[in-house]
């Protein structure tokens, strides 16, 4: 029965995380999957965490309403899922409820998703020329990410865990 609530719950976050990701993907860079996918690690540990960070990013990046992310950037959004799912379940196990902790892990696994899924511009853009371009125009959309990222999980995600952890 356990398993089954287990299961039950990682495709009910999974699928809170994809549809919030479709809710906001008109506005890049500002969105809620991986604060809901840190969130489930926080509430079902390091491999429910990475399961919903994995299965979300999976099925948002395949049908992404912008088109598919290509192969090496569609394996890259999966990793950078499954880190922030592993870092709520540091957050969770660790009782370091503090906002500013929060806040340095969003800024944390914003920035590890955001280099990873960066860092895929040396296949789709060989030449230096390219990618240099790539990173120079994309640094604005990085720093806006951290930037929301940053009061998503202090103001938003911060008191709905210090909620959630009252009435355990």
């Amino acid at each position: 029965m356990e398993r089954i609530r287990f299961i039950s719950r990682v495709a009910i976050f999974s699928a809170l995380a994809i549809a919030m990701g479709y809710v906001l993907s008109f506005i890049p860079n500002f969105e809620l999957t991986t604060s809901i996918i840190f969130l489930s690690g926080v509430l079902l540990g390091s491999v429910g965490g990475m399961m919903v960070g994995a299965i979300s990013f999976l099925i948002f990046g395949f049908f992404n309403p912008l088109g598919p992310s290509p192969l090496p950037l569609l394996l890259s959004q999966i990793i950078g899922g499954m880190f922030i799912g592993l870092l709520g379940a540091f957050y969770g196990k660790k009782c370091l409820h503090r906002v500013y902790i929060i806040v340095i892990l969003g800024i944390l696994s914003t920035l590890f998703y955001d280099m990873i899924t960066t860092s895929v511009g040396w296949f789709l853009f060989p030449t230096k020329k390219t990618f240099i371009a790539y990173l120079i125009v994309g640094l604005p959309f990085v720093l806006w990410h951290i930037g929301t990222q940053s009061a998503i999980y202090g103001m938003i995600l911060f008191p709905i865990i210090q909620r959630i952890k009252q009435r355990r």
